[in-house]
């Protein structure tokens, strides 16, 4: 009988306020942010889980790529509020997006299911700068909705550059043989990240666990530039 009275006092003390307008809000966003949820919707390519126009097993950014891993997929696309969740996130570590939204949607997108969620790791020299792996959090987040175990077998073996300014072919180079797996794996595997680019990142840790021993991986992450 005291939880409205008690969720009331909760807000005057410690108000929420929306992670993209930055507007007092219930929840991590306001609802005018949430209808402003950028999907990534259907069609997509059913390898890299890029929008298209119609249902393709290979659109023309992906058809002459090698990748390692099998599927990708991403509930929204890098902007708007997209891109806001992820930096509310990853630079300002506002981490309750993680359980209260980001899990969710990430869970709505994945089909089938998997030995493992592996997370895509962070550079120690990163990851002390930051004080938090966010793929992490996500995989672990995601895990809990799936009853999956985490495997952090995925390492950095050497420091990258920042991928931002990079072609697609550069970030690829950029991040060969960046990632191994620090123990065998196997079977079906669920590799996690926050976004998904031209999937340089994601394809060399899904060849690292490859060489591992898994028998196949597809990746998911919270948004996807288009």
């Amino acid at each position: 009988m005291y939880e409205p009275y008690l969720a009331a006092l909760a807000d005057l003390f410690y108000p929420q306020w929306c992670v993209s307008c930055n507007r007092r809000a219930s929840d991590v966003l306001c609802r005018p942010c949430f209808e402003s949820l950028p999907w990534t919707g259907s069609p997509t390519c059913e390898r890299c889980g890029v929008p298209t126009a119609f249902d393709t097993p290979a659109c023309g950014a992906c058809k002459n790529v090698d990748f390692s891993f099998e599927t990708a997929r991403a509930p929204l696309r890098y902007e708007g509020v997209g891109k806001e969740i992820v930096h509310a996130l990853k630079y300002r570590g506002y981490t309750a997006v993680v359980e209260k939204l980001a899990a969710p949607l990430l869970a709505e997108v994945v089909v089938g299911g998997f030995d493992a969620v592996v997370p895509v790791p962070l550079h120690k020299a990163r990851l002390r700068q930051r004080g938090f792996n966010q793929a992490a959090l996500l995989a672990r987040g995601l895990a809990r909705r799936m009853n999956s175990p985490v495997s952090d077998t995925l390492q950095v073996v050497r420091i990258t550059r920042d991928q931002v300014e990079l072609s697609a072919a550069e970030r690829r180079r950029n991040v060969a043989g960046a990632f191994s797996a620090g123990a065998r794996t196997r079977g079906r595997l669920l590799l996690v990240d926050d976004v998904f680019t031209t999937g340089a990142t994601t394809n060399a840790c899904a060849a690292a666990l490859l060489r591992a021993g898994a028998a196949e991986v597809h990746a998911v992450t919270l948004c996807r530039t288009v």
